[in-house]
């Protein structure tokens, strides 16, 4: 795996703080299925994408049929700066903090889904460090979504017609965001309309060692007769 910048380290490096790490391990450990919980094992989901495409509603779908710990970078942000400022060092910061978190759920038996635009592989280095050092191969999602329905729901956001959750992104970040979407290159899965979203859930967890949860759903949908 080549490293994220020509120095042989990655884009994070130098930007943990112990503090940040320890504010994160508080706040999830409330909210952390237990080791083993409901048969789970190591696992990494990355989800990848321009905000309004969908990421954080998978997320929250995805968490809510397998004991998948969620972990949002902009709730993450807000929890480590009061005041977001989004600057280059806050992101290294707060993405160091996430990294090293992920880390510990995964060496700890968890499954994990990271909600984060990661939109190129130098950004996603340090993800695909973190999965093989737990010995888990990380199951790619990219989300892409035409720029017409992006813009209504960020604008339904902003007016308080949809949940926006931790997020402040709008149209305009959207659009300077865009320039540094790039495809993927390992393999993944690609969901470009909403009415994709359900085949991709139920590949997510199949490809997560989550077959019988698909098959649970697929009984309840499918009673036998």
């Amino acid at each position: 795996m080549e490293p994220a910048s020509g120095r042989g380290d990655y884009w994070t490096d130098g930007g943990l703080q112990p503090a940040d790490l320890e504010r994160l391990r508080a706040t999830f450990a409330v909210t952390t299925p237990a080791a083993g919980a409901g048969g789970a094992t190591p696992g990494l989901v990355i989800l990848c994408g321009l905000p309004g495409t969908g990421k954080s509603h998978f997320a929250r779908e995805l968490a809510a049929r397998a004991p998948f710990v969620w972990v949002n970078s902009d709730y993450c942000r807000k929890l480590l700066a009061a005041r977001p400022d989004y600057s280059r060092e806050e992101h290294r910061r707060v993405f160091a903090a996430m990294h090293a978190l992920i880390a510990e759920l995964l060496a700890s038996g968890r499954a994990v889904v990271f909600d984060a635009t990661n939109l190129n592989e130098g950004v996603r280095h340090p993800l695909y460090a973190v999965a093989d050092a737990a010995g888990v191969a990380p199951l790619i999602v990219r989300f892409t979504a035409r720029p017409g329905l992006v813009r209504r729901r960020l604008s339904d956001r902003a007016a308080g017609l949809a949940d926006a959750g931790a997020s402040d992104a709008g149209w305009e970040i959207y659009t300077r965001l865009a320039v540094a979407d790039a495809p993927v290159p390992r393999p993944h899965l690609l969901v470009s309309r909403p009415d994709e979203l359900e085949w991709a859930l139920r590949e997510t967890l199949r490809r997560t060692a989550w077959a019988s949860v698909v098959s649970e759903a697929a009984s309840r949908h499918n009673p036998v007769k």
